[in-house]
């Protein structure tokens, strides 16, 4: 029996910077706090170092990912905390809240976007 890899990541595509065309990773083992640091960093790191403009529809899949994880945000970190110097999930909401309305996203717009299907899958034989 193959052994599985010990390690697992998470995938952002297209959320590299545009000077570097490789797929970005993080690790599946962040906690909810770490992941949520991880998307903030990576829209407020696209808009200020890489230029992204507020219509980039790159900013829309990292927008619903943050979105996504934040209800787990305000479960487990919603107080203060002094060695993060301040309360993380009132900070994430004020980072999400401000990319949403800087992009013109709703709620439900972030809720009900997916990713775009890639085709894939193996070919028929008649192919």
């Amino acid at each position: 029996m193959p052994k599985r890899p010990l390690e697992r990541f998470v995938s952002y595509p297209g959320a590299s910077p545009d000077s570097d065309p490789s797929l970005l990773l993080g690790w599946a083992g962040w906690n909810h706090r770490d992941q949520t640091e991880a998307l903030v960093n990576l829209i407020n790191d696209r808009a200020s170092v890489d230029g992204w403009g507020k219509d980039d529809p790159r900013f829309v899949p990292l927008l619903a990912g943050l979105q996504e994880i934040m209800p787990w945000v305000h479960q487990w970190y919603d107080e203060d905390d002094q060695e993060w110097g301040g309360n993380p999930a009132e900070e994430f909401q004020t980072g999400l809240n401000r990319g949403r309305t800087d992009r013109h996203f709703s709620e439900s717009d972030l809720r009900d976007w997916r990713p775009e299907k890639k085709p894939g899958g193996r070919r028929s034989a008649a192919e």
